[in-house]
């Protein structure tokens, strides 16, 4: 199925990440920073990168253990208006930082996070869900020997999630400096997490929360205002 941004379209049909929701909240709410180099892990059909690449005038490399979600971001990338900038490659990321020479000012996930979790039956699907293939403790690792000393890190996890992994997060130097906590409705509890982490231990990171949808079921006034630059209402 084709999604079609305000600049860009995405093709997801044969990712095993496609186009949703919380890639729509994180690629919005991130801040890419004025790096040279954004590193996109587990890109899934590319959405996130293409994201950062409509904020930013960086080079981004998106990385995925699935050949046929590679493809086609690759495929997406060559049809949006930066080609150029945009590359995807093929290989788990804990591979990928052994040969990288590269740092990155920005990395940015849409990570693998259930474990000990009902499994689909399609093995392709469960390495990008669960994290058999990447846990989050290695992420973390990998994250922060691929960061600039200036850098920042942003991720989307269940809220449930969010305090151990900002503990690991922690014991591998990298603090929040944002967290922004979403509730689907005004009436229901939190579902989601954003987080971004730098290597400044601040002692007052940036809080705030966001509604989906208001209690009629239309999109809220500050969901609206996140996304207005990529979804077409």
């Amino acid at each position: 199925m084709a999604f079609h941004f305000r600049q860009f379209t995405v093709e997801d049909e044969q990712s095993t990440l496609r186009v949703g929701t919380d890639a729509m909240l994180l690629g919005s709410w991130a801040n890419p920073g004025t790096g040279q180099k954004i590193l996109d892990i587990g890109t899934g059909c590319g959405v996130l990168a293409l994201m950062m690449a409509q904020k930013s005038g960086a080079s981004i490399e998106a990385i995925d253990i699935d050949q046929p979600s590679v493809l086609e971001a690759q495929n997406n990338f060559s049809n949006s208006p930066w080609p150029i900038r945009l590359s995807a490659i093929h290989d788990s990321i804990q591979s990928f930082s052994c040969k990288t020479a590269s740092v990155y000012g920005c990395i940015i996930t849409n990570p693998p996070f259930y474990s000990n979790s009902l499994k689909s039956p399609s093995a392709r699907i469960n390495q990008t869900r669960h994290d058999e293939t990447l846990s989050l403790v290695e992420l973390v690792r990998v994250v922060s020997f691929l960061l600039t000393p200036d850098g920042s890190f942003s991720i989307i996890l269940p809220c449930q999630e969010a305090g151990r992994f900002e503990l690991t997060c922690s014991e591998n130097n990298l603090y929040p400096s944002r967290r922004l906590v979403v509730f689907p409705k005004p009436s229901n509890p939190p579902k989601r997490t954003l987080l971004e982490f730098t290597r400044n231990n601040l002692a007052h990171p940036e809080n705030s929360e966001l509604v989906i949808r208001a209690a009629s079921g239309a999109y809220a006034s500050e969901y609206i205002a996140l996304t207005e630059c990529f979804h077409r209402f």
